[in-house]
């Protein structure tokens, strides 16, 4: 419920390059009236949180941004709340809101915001149930299993210095491309990705050592929201952080 105040918070502020070009052409009573609705649209928005209990359940990074809007909202923050609606297909998954985890070649759309019901956290709750943990827990693996594939695409492009040792030289790795080779046919032997090419991992029909810039940056986002939802759910966070949500692999 946090993740859908974020999301729709973030589609309905004004990004603040276009903002400001609008700001300077008004005058100053109309910027002060602006501020005013602001102000009261920031007041409703907490209000109603707190009504239903989840303020206290945001983190201050949240409460930051949700209490920030017009000029004021940073351009990073904005998008990269608008990517947490990733975050949300897979928690709604988990609570069984879907019936099957999104596909890793789609974007979750926002048409699901609506069916994460804004109630009292305890009416909520009684009528959820999480997916058994050996469910949820081979999701969270197959995630991570993706963004290590990201880090490896990085590390190949950074021309990352891979010096193999004899075992690796004898087993055919003389690269990092290599190991991500092997280990897409073996993620594919085992079930854990639906399918590859040229021996490697596939992002809408394509290798993903060869995905443009907008691709993998796509896929980034899909992936690493997917698998920060799932870390945290299975305990990976210090003190349940939301925040400080770890995503190694």
């Amino acid at each position: 419920m946090v993740l859908k105040y974020l999301i729709s918070h973030s589609y309905r502020s004004i990004p603040s390059q276009y903002a400001k070009n609008v700001f300077d052409s008004w005058t100053a009573t109309q910027r002060e009236d602006f501020e005013r609705e602001v102000e009261s649209e920031k007041a409703f928005i907490i209000s109603s949180m707190k009504g239903f209990d989840v303020w206290d359940y945001a983190t201050e990074s949240e409460k930051d941004f949700i209490s920030t809007l017009g000029s004021k909202i940073n351009k990073r923050s904005q998008v990269a709340a608008s990517w947490r609606i990733e975050a949300v297909a897979a928690l709604m998954w988990a609570l069984n809101l879907l019936d099957k985890f999104p596909d890793i070649n789609e974007q979750a759309s926002t048409d699901l915001l609506p069916k994460v019901e804004i109630k009292k956290i305890e009416i909520v709750s009684n009528g959820l149930a999480l997916r058994p943990p050996d469910e949820i827990s081979k999701a969270r693996r197959i995630m991570e299993l993706w963004h290590w594939r990201i880090n490896t695409r990085r590390l190949i492009e950074d021309n990352y210095e891979f010096h193999p040792d004899d075992n690796m030289k004898e087993n055919g790795i003389s690269h990092l491309d290599d190991i991500v080779k092997k280990t897409a046919k073996s993620a594919y032997l085992n079930g854990d990705i639906k399918e590859i090419i040229e021996e490697d991992f596939v992002f809408k029909g394509q290798p993903f050592r060869d995905l443009d810039n907008t691709e993998f940056n796509e896929a980034t986002s899909i992936i690493i929201e997917r698998h920060y939802a799932l870390n945290w759910l299975c305990g990976y966070a210090p003190k349940n952080n939301w925040d400080e949500t770890p995503t190694d692999t």
